[in-house]
């Protein structure tokens, strides 16, 4: 059952972290930023796959995660004129384990897969358009799509080698705000905020750290995210907290 609690929750590993662009931009030309990110996030929460299985806790560090990852991409991409922007972010992660014998061997072994993808897109304003200490709003929506599988190999008990699975997605509109505070001419900290509903019940996002400008093109992000999901069906529950530590390069041009 631990593998199985890691692969339904696992697709928490993600969730939508924005691009984050500071810079004043010249009122009549486009500015845009494109940053791949490393979330390296551990949860805690409750899931569910099937009407008549139990709840589950879900429990899980980085470490966990990290060695049960088959594929993963992160990344965000920001355009911004003047006071608009739009920002869009996507992550796709895709995790698998294969169990110890079940009952001696008489149940085989069991592999447990899941498929995570999300899409988020935003508008935002600039409510503040100042160069030390802007602040936007923003509106938009996120997509979630989870995928699990469970199946067992052929036994002595279990001579079919059966398999279970589902799939669920959901859409919620979000409302948030975003703020940085330049410290000097290469420095600067920023913090985030959403709340959303729809497809789930009520998801939130909360996230601070800070930038370093390497270069006029080039910078290095890193800071700290928590994300909440709680999603609930008759046959699907994923109620998760996912937190931890984001590293990523912002590339202007």
């Amino acid at each position: 059952m631990r593998c199985a609690k890691l692969k339904v929750a696992i697709s928490a590993i993600v969730s939508a972290a924005p691009a984050l662009t500071y810079a004043q931009a010249s009122p009549d030309a486009w500015q845009f930023e494109a940053t791949p990110y490393l979330w390296a996030a551990g949860f805690s929460g409750w899931g569910r796959i099937g009407a008549r299985t139990p709840t589950t806790n879900l429990d899980a560090s980085f470490s966990d995660v990290w060695r049960n990852l088959d594929v993963g991409a992160m990344g965000s991409f920001e355009a911004r004129k003047g006071r608009w922007a739009v920002i869009a972010d996507s992550i796709y992660v895709n995790l698998s384990r294969t169990s110890d014998p079940l009952l001696g061997g008489a149940l085989g072994t069991v592999r447990f897969k899941v498929t995570e993808a999300i899409f988020q897109v935003a508008g935002a304003y600039r409510v503040l358009d100042s160069p030390a200490t802007p602040v936007d709003v923003l509106a938009g929506v996120r997509y979630t799509y989870l995928h699990g599988e469970m199946s067992f190999s052929q036994s002595r008990l279990l001579p079919g080698g059966p398999s279970l699975s589902n799939s669920v997605n959901w859409a919620d509109g979000f409302v948030g705000v975003r703020a940085a505070y330049a410290l000097s001419e290469k420095w600067s900290v920023f913090g985030y905020a959403d709340v959303g509903t729809g497809g789930d019940r009520l998801s939130w996002q909360l996230l601070a750290g800070v930038n370093y400008s390497i270069s006029k093109t080039i910078v290095a992000k890193a800071g700290y995210r928590i994300i909440s999901m709680n999603y609930e069906k008759p046959d699907f529950l994923y109620d998760v907290k996912t937190a931890g530590a984001f590293v990523g390069v912002g590339i202007r041009f």
